[in-house]
């Protein structure tokens, strides 16, 4: 039976990937530089920060500049442009119409993700959806984050299902591979970034949220 559905965060509830990587194309435009490739990119997509696969854009444009900003003035320019473009993002549609039918079906909703629970917080709240959501299980403070299983595991726990019961929803390669290794069924429903990736681990893929009929997966 399905118990439980598990979001990820970046990508699924908002599409912050898409964002995120035109603010530090338009950062390395502003410094002179050549910007690192989607195909480059998409590679860390997915990851906790701590991560060592995990790209480092102010390492990369500071070996392309002779005279060299400071990390803080790099990052201001970043932040300023990635803010301007998700704060007017609205969450990702079919979000909504996904935790009615959890509601409707009484189905757990949680979020599994590898950012840290302020970044979410800090999106999900003004847009009311923090209460919408029966747990958060985030990477850091000695969680790995995807592609080791432990974020899922760990909302899984919190819930009180089992790994079984859970359906997950994911954007990225490293997400997809978490949740299977989890034991979970897995939807993959990418975004502009990872929508040329092969996702033939997950166990079905969606090019909108619209399209994930609960009923079906029970």
């Amino acid at each position: 039976m399905l118990q439980a559905l598990l979001f990820d965060f970046d990508g699924v509830i908002l599409d912050t990937e898409t964002p995120l990587f035109a603010a530090w194309e338009h950062t390395f435009h502003h410094y002179g530089a050549v910007p690192i490739g989607l195909d480059e990119w998409v590679a860390s997509v997915g990851l906790h920060d701590d991560d060592p696969r995990m790209l480092d854009p102010i390492g990369r444009l500071r070996s392309m500049l002779s005279q060299l900003p400071v990390d803080a003035e790099i990052q201001a320019v970043r932040r300023r442009f990635r803010d301007d473009l998700l704060d007017s993002s609205p969450v990702r549609s079919g979000v909504e119409g996904l935790l009615a039918q959890c509601h409707e079906l009484e189905i757990a909703a949680a979020i599994a993700s590898s950012s840290p629970l302020d970044w979410i917080e800090r999106h999900l709240r003004p847009r009311g959806l923090l209460s919408k959501f029966g747990s958060y299980s985030c990477a850091g403070g000695g969680v790995p984050g995807k592609p080791d299983p432990a974020v899922y595991l760990n909302a899984a726990r919190a819930l009180g299902v089992q790994p079984k019961e859970c359906l997950a929803i994911e954007d990225s390669l490293h997400g997809v591979a978490a949740a299977k290794a989890a034991g979970m069924r897995c939807i993959a429903a990418p975004t502009q970034v990872t929508e040329h990736l092969h996702f033939d681990h997950a166990d079905a893929r969606v090019e909108t949220l619209e399209e994930i009929v609960l009923a079906d997966w029970l």
